[in-house]
């Protein structure tokens, strides 16, 4: 199959998967996503590939979700959008496919890897980053919370404390500091990043095949079993979000290029009974 906004190379057994929408940071638009959850579903039929690694072009792994007016219009044309907790569902439903994959994933981290970009990265087994990289999520500066379930799988791989953190904040981390606190599993200096993740998916080929999967499965069910509850009403929350003074003002506030004012929650007018 033909993409878009992917490049796709398998050789050997190993599938490098490289997000290419250079001139915008690899963005995650509306086809991005489409195309990602053809792909992912082309890999469960793949037998011939045992490891996938994912990479951005250019100098950004993904600067996370595209919200351009012109990309906000092509996302909310989509069958699949025909509102936000049906996108949020599906969402969900790509990372977890992501994340279930029954090859062994690898993200090779080049560069700056913020929001939904950080989603598909920490749904990978494996984490390598170039020591030029950028790491967070920035949703909080819009007036909205991190989504697409990935705020259980981060309290798993950081612990609450760091979580929240780098959620309420909005601040990103740098890649020592990603390595120092778990976020990834190695950092190389940029020019090394690729063959550091190919040595990896070839050491990993020596491995076991029946082993590998079961011992990625067993981990993905420990590491988030007592999370799977957040994942029901999170598209819920998420549609009341969208219908929020605060995200009104965060995303107006980004296209001005100014800070954004929001109103506190004292502020707020009372719904008005009928009389």
């Amino acid at each position: 199959m033909e993409y878009q906004t992917l490049l796709v190379d398998r050789q050997d057994g190993i599938a490098v998967v490289t997000l290419n929408r250079p001139d915008k940071l690899n963005t995650l638009s509306t086809r991005l996503f489409l195309e990602l959850r053809d792909l992912v579903a082309e890999f469960r039929y793949d037998l011939e590939t045992r490891v996938i690694i994912f990479t951005g072009a250019g100098r950004a792994f993904s600067g996370g979700f595209d919200f351009r007016i012109e990309s906000i219009k092509e996302h909310v044309s989509q069958k699949e959008m025909p509102n936000e907790r049906i996108w949020q569902l599906f969402s969900q439903d790509l990372m977890t496919a992501i994340e279930n994959l029954e090859q062994i994933t690898i993200a090779a981290i080049n560069g700056p890897c913020m929001g939904g970009g950080l989603c598909i990265a920490m749904n990978c087994d494996f984490r390598i980053a170039a020591d030029n990289a950028k790491m967070g999520v920035p949703e909080i500066n819009l007036g909205l919370f991190l989504s697409w379930g990935a705020t259980p799988r981060l309290v798993a791989l950081l612990g609450p404390s760091k979580a929240k953190e780098l959620i309420m904040t909005g601040d990103p981390v740098n890649a020592e500091e990603a390595y120092r606190i778990g976020m990834v599993n190695k950092v190389v200096p940029l020019e090394q990043l690729l063959p550091a993740a190919q040595e990896l998916a070839q050491k990993l080929l020596t491995r076991g095949p029946l082993g590998l999967r079961i011992a990625k499965k067993q981990v993905n069910a420990a590491s988030v079993a007592r999370m799977a509850d957040l994942y029901l009403f999170e598209s819920e929350l998420w549609e009341r979000n969208q219908i929020s003074p605060d995200m009104a003002e965060g995303i107006q506030a980004a296209i001005e290029k100014r800070p954004p004012h929001y109103i506190p929650e004292a502020g707020v007018p009372k719904f008005d009974i009928p009389q």
